[in-house]
């Protein structure tokens, strides 16, 4: 079971956040993050739908691992897969950037779902650490294909399991289901969308993992596209995150 501790916050302003890595950081520590109580706990919360995530199973050197398409590639290359459907590293720095944001660490996230492309969904409590090293994350990930959830050692609290879809069961019933697509006509600010939204309104935002398929989750309520730019994952959370931060002013 991984060690997963708080984290730093991050101190830039928001138009100049920069995710935050640290392959070099020791995992120790308690297994959940602590989460800032205040006021703004109080407001509505935003959660997150992970889409299409590329997280799969290789055999790799006569052992079975989840495999990423950089570290993996040539060995993927051999058995003649494709290793764009092994991306792996795309997710953990997606859910290193949520776990790791003040929107979080002032508990706004609500919940954070991630749909692997075979079909397959999976819940993040927001107070998980997630490991900092790829190769650590790939093996929680292993785990928790094998065992359906993840558990701490000491307390058996489940901070990661499988669900069954819809996942409309699982949210809240004020929720308004939003769709992140670069070929959407609907451009918007998403700070002026998020501001637009009313406090009564729980937003989630669906946001793909792969770059070459759309976000397809039923009952979205709209599509939007954040940028005019061809931009990843990672930095529509950024984007999405950083306008929720201002509007609670979760500095």
């Amino acid at each position: 079971m991984e060690d997963m501790r708080p984290s730093s916050s991050r101190h830039q302003a928001v138009k100049k956040r920069q995710r935050q890595e640290a392959p070099h950081e020791e995992e120790r520590g308690p297994l959940t993050r602590q989460i800032h109580v205040d006021l703004v706990s109080q407001k509505p919360k935003v959660s997150f739908i992970l889409d299409n995530a590329a997280i799969k199973k290789a055999l790799i050197k006569k052992k079975w691992v989840v495999a990423n398409g950089i570290d993996d590639e040539a060995a993927l290359r051999r058995q003649n897969k494709n290793p764009d459907e092994y991306m792996s590293q795309t997710v953990h720095v997606v859910l290193k950037s949520l776990l790791d944001s003040p929107l979080n660490k002032y508990g706004l996230i609500g919940a954070i779902y991630v749909k692997i492309a075979n079909g397959s969904v999976f819940e993040v409590k927001p107070h998980v650490r997630i490991p900092r090293t790829l190769a650590r994350f790939s093996g929680l990930m292993l785990e928790l294909m094998e065992k359906s959830r993840i558990r701490t050692s000491d307390t058996h609290e489940t901070l990661i399991r499988s669900v069954v879809e819809p996942l409309t069961r699982h949210l809240p019933s004020n929720s308004r289901i939003v769709g992140i697509s670069k070929r959407s006509p609907k451009l918007v600010n998403v700070a002026d969308f998020v501001n637009a939204t009313s406090d009564d309104t729980h937003l989630v935002f669906v946001v793909g993992m792969s770059t070459s398929a759309e976000v397809n989750q039923p009952h979205i309520d709209d599509v939007i596209s954040v940028t005019e730019y061809p931009v990843d994952a990672a930095t529509c959370i950024d984007l999405i995150c950083g306008a929720c931060e201002e509007k609670w002013n979760c500095f």
